[in-house]
């Protein structure tokens, strides 16, 4: 059912970028505005459980007979990513903020263990794209250029 919310959230960018909290910043350094959401985030999370649950062979009945506790499911499933999300940013530390998935592949000192995370964590190469550069979800992040050798410029 994670592939589902991660296929949802692929295909509704604008509400995605919503539901994750758009920055005013990050809307300025990607030359765009602000995406608000018309609606209150209880309203998207019902929309991204019914496309999980709706075609749910196992739990369709349940689904519609009741949906609030799926909707609730959905908003924990969040909240999980998010927590394994910030597990696997604290073992790149600051080695790896701000860094694409691509580049932390290519990098010699991270390319070990993005691996490692890849394979404990399915979903951390397309959170990663998401969330990399948004400090609610990347506690490591850093607006410093990679690779800068700050003690050979001292």
């Amino acid at each position: 059912r994670t592939d589902q919310f991660i296929e949802w959230c692929q295909d509704n960018p604008t509400k995605r970028v919503k539901l994750f909290s758009d920055s005013t910043q990050d809307a300025r350094e990607e030359g765009r505005t602000r995406v608000q959401l018309n609606t209150a985030k209880k309203n998207t999370y019902m929309e991204l459980a019914r496309y999980i649950f709706e075609h749910d062979a196992e739990l369709h009945a349940e689904w519609l007979a009741k949906p609030q506790p799926f909707v609730a499911a959905t908003q924990r499933r969040h909240t999980a990513l998010r927590t394994r999300y910030h597990e696997q940013v604290k073992r790149l530390g600051q080695t790896g903020a701000g860094l694409t998935f691509d580049e932390l592949l290519r990098a010699d000192r991270t390319k070990g263990l993005i691996s490692e995370i890849a394979r404990d964590s399915p979903w951390f190469s397309v959170l990663h794209g998401w969330w990399r550069s948004n400090p609610t979800y990347n506690v490591a992040f850093s607006t410093a250029d990679p690779d800068q050798d700050f003690a050979a410029q001292a």
